[in-house]
């Protein structure tokens, strides 16, 4: 179905609507395609190719409002589904809060080529995807090391996608994208039965940026070794070094109580915060929907309102909630955007190298393994690995070890920002060096 077929479609939907009874709809309908392929010790192990294609329909109704979808595109099948939607969302509570965008926040849209979408993904041969599964496994066991693996798993995997939404308030917008992974995961011989395993990978707009195979087999062979004879260090305060790729894992505890929901119904522990110091002043996120080839890169959000760059946090200071028109208009204010973009870090100076030789005695996390967050208290504890660092230098692999602490005091302690954005995420984020961190193990 083509762009312009799916925008008919939703501008038919959003007019059964409202020939049905509705005030006000808003329509988005988008179909993707995945192919998915997973190599495992020496053979192909599984294909999944996948077409998707869906409709969602919010709808104000004589002040109610619902949100529904559906995969059934059928016209004869949208026609019923709507009806029956805007009849049943009659029988709902009036909500006075709930409503459009203002018409004003869908202008001034981005016209800028974002390198969302890369035409290659439509020349990718079946071939090619399997000789790239292979050629990822033969990386991950090349090296002088790789006796030591008990099992490889490999993968390569692509992502073409179409989106089109429409209001009855004047939006009306397409958006395309693609998407590539590829990587590899090695896991080892290590004694006591323990089989640790090592993971790398890469995801990017465009099939060229992906990191090289070779990269990949010996990061990934590299992490499991690293990991042999790992063990727990006495209970104590470190200095703590988080590689940037786990760095995410960790921000989103900081982030989620940032949302128009936490704020509203009191279950932030930054309620009270913007325009207030949260963190030292290396803390500097802004988010950027306009990056080139970002993977959260958009010119209009969950609502339709055109996207814009905005500071999160400023040399410490908080500087905005994720506000969408519903949740702000319970608070009494203006929205903001419904959700966060790719998130751009003010770099250091230093590489995670460079830190690790500034550490007197400290751990470098290399991985999260659960725990939890409290969005309200700020409280964390959260299971951890890595390598125990003294006078500079790794001594050993660390596991089966825990960091707790309260995220206000947190970041306020981060010390060092690295130079080293992680660029397979949308979130851009560097390592980050913190002092007095509270670890328990032995």
């Amino acid at each position: 179905m083509a762009d312009k077929n799916l925008m008919e479609l939703a501008r038919n939907t959003a007019l059964i609507a409202q020939k049905a009874g509705a005030r006000d709809a808003r329509v988005f309908l988008s179909r993707s395609r995945n192919v998915t392929l997973e190599w495992r010790d020496g053979k192909l192990d599984r294909i999944r190719e996948s077409t998707s294609q869906g409709l969602s329909i919010d709808l104000y109704v004589e002040g109610r409002y619902s949100s529904n979808s559906t995969s059934d595109l059928r016209t004869e099948a949208i026609n019923d589904y709507v009806k029956t939607a805007v009849a049943t969302t009659k029988y709902l509570a009036v909500d006075e809060h709930r409503k459009l965008p203002d018409p004003s926040r869908y202008k001034g849209m981005t016209k800028d080529d974002l390198e969302r979408s890369d035409p290659m993904v439509s020349n990718i041969k079946p071939e090619e995807r399997l000789a790239q599964a292979s050629q990822l496994e033969e990386a991950v066991r090349a090296g002088d090391t790789a006796k030591k693996i008990v099992s490889a798993t490999s993968w390569v995997s692509d992502t073409s996608s179409t989106t089109v939404g429409f209001a009855t308030n004047g939006f009306e917008a397409t958006e395309a994208g693609t998407s590539f992974s590829r990587g590899v995961e090695a896991s080892v011989r290590d004694t006591k039965d323990r089989k640790p395993s090592g993971v790398d990978y890469g995801s990017t707009r465009f099939l060229a940026d992906l990191p090289k195979i070779k990269s990949l087999g010996e990061g990934a062979l590299k992490r499991a070794m690293d990991q042999l004879g790992s063990k727990q260090v006495k209970t104590d305060v470190y200095q703590v070094i988080m590689e940037n790729r786990v760095v995410p894992t960790f921000v989103r505890h900081l982030l989620s109580p940032l949302s128009g929901s936490s704020i509203q119904q009191k279950r932030s522990f930054l309620e009270d915060k913007i325009d207030k110091e949260v963190g030292s002043k290396l803390l500097t996120i802004n988010s950027d929907p306009h990056l080139k080839r970002g993977l959260a890169s958009t010119a209009w959000d969950g609502e339709g309102m055109s996207t814009t760059r905005r500071p999160i946090f400023d040399k410490g200071v908080l500087k905005t909630f994720f506000l969408d028109t519903y949740y702000a208009s319970k608070l009494g204010v203006d929205p903001t955007t419904s959700s966060k973009s790719n998130l751009i870090w003010q770099p250091g100076n230093q590489s995670v190298k460079e830190m690790i030789k500034g550490m007197t005695r400290g751990i470098y996390i290399t991985s999260f393994l659960g725990g939890n967050s409290n969005s309200t208290t700020g409280d964390f504890s959260l299971g951890i690995k890595g390598h125990l660092v003294e006078n500079g230098k790794i001594v050993h692999p660390v596991s089966e070890m825990n960091m707790a602490g309260n995220h206000l005091k947190f970041w306020g302690n981060l010390a060092e920002v690295g130079n080293d954005p992680w660029m397979h995420s949308s979130n851009r984020s560097p390592s980050l060096m913190f002092k007095d961190v509270q670890c328990s193990g032995a």
